[in-house]
């Protein structure tokens, strides 16, 4: 879950930059990115591109884990995506500071963190995620599952696991429930 809180405070970090900037399209690409609307194309395309990811590698030593959370983010730079900055232009906003961009989403970090300590991941940490994330109803193909075409409904509170429900080809559901990994891809 430790990738689901760091894109959560990215996400707070973002939108908590200051006034006018919780408007600004950006969204959670489960499991571990964040994806921006493309602010060089129309508004009707809808066309979201990556602007984040996170990588979280953790060790066990001595009775403790150790967990590194690695975060890249396009701020400043124009290419080979779209930048942060780009999308506060096209608000009217000023640039990011990296500075205070990173204060605004350890800050974040720090509260959604000791939330989940003391509570998991509760109702309102996943009420949360859902309002940023990219995936609702999504109809996809699972090619893991024979080429069952399938649609999101969210993620499991226990694992974080991906939950699809399996659609014929009216797009109504089956009732087969799947529950899956990332594939990394």
């Amino acid at each position: 879950f430790v990738q689901y809180l760091a894109a959560l405070a990215i996400v707070a970090g973002i939108n908590g930059y200051g006034a006018g900037y919780e408007a600004l399209p950006v969204k959670l690409k489960w499991p571990n990115d964040i994806y921006a609307l493309d602010p060089t194309q129309p508004v009707k395309e809808n066309a979201y591109v990556k602007i984040a990811g996170i990588l979280v590698n953790s060790s066990y030593a001595g009775g403790d884990y150790t967990l590194v959370v690695g975060i890249g983010m396009n701020v400043n730079n124009p290419s080979p995506s779209v930048s942060l900055s780009q999308l506060a232009e096209k608000a009217g906003l000023p640039h990011f500071t990296l500075e205070k961009l990173l204060a605004s989403i350890l800050t974040h970090f720090e509260e959604i963190y000791k939330r989940f300590c003391r509570t998991g991941f509760d109702k309102r940490l996943e009420n949360q995620y859902y309002d940023s994330w990219l995936h609702t109803d999504q109809i996809v193909t699972l090619e893991t599952e024979g080429g069952a075409r399938a649609r999101i409904k969210g993620i499991t509170t226990d694992w974080g696991l991906l939950v699809a429900e399996e659609v014929n080809i009216d797009g109504k559901g089956t009732g087969k429930r799947f529950e899956l990994m990332s594939d990394s891809n």
